[in-house]
């Protein structure tokens, strides 16, 4: 049993890097994101500085949300490829400028690929 640990170990290892690669050529249509809705240019502005510094996008949106900057909505959701498709074209961690939306404006993070 033992003999046949390493290959086994060979194999595992050959079906993980076929996996990733895989992936990596899967074109995904959903991607699962967090939205930080801003009440006007003004508000989007100030966050967006904060996060180009450096700052955390969960610190960013309690800070705003405590200052009265936030809009009611879902922090967490999907959007397709057609809804946004410039998000497919980013890698997960990004943070993306704010953008009109509806009555404000919107932040949006990428957080992985469905």
């Amino acid at each position: 049993m033992w003999k046949d640990t390493s290959r086994y170990l060979s194999e595992l290892l050959i079906w993980e890097i076929e996996d990733y690669l895989s992936a990596q050529t899967a074109k995904p249509d959903k991607a699962r994101v967090a939205f930080l809705r801003l009440t006007d240019h003004r508000a989007a502005q100030a966050v967006a500085t904060d996060l180009e510094s450096g700052g955390s996008f969960y610190a960013a949106a309690k800070r705003a949300h405590m200052f009265g900057m936030t809009l009611p909505g879902d922090m967490f959701g999907m959007v397709t490829r057609a809804e946004r498709p410039g998000i497919f074209d980013a890698v997960p961690g990004t943070t993306f400028p704010p953008v009109p939306d509806g009555e404000g404006y919107v932040i949006i993070r990428l957080i992985s690929f469905e």
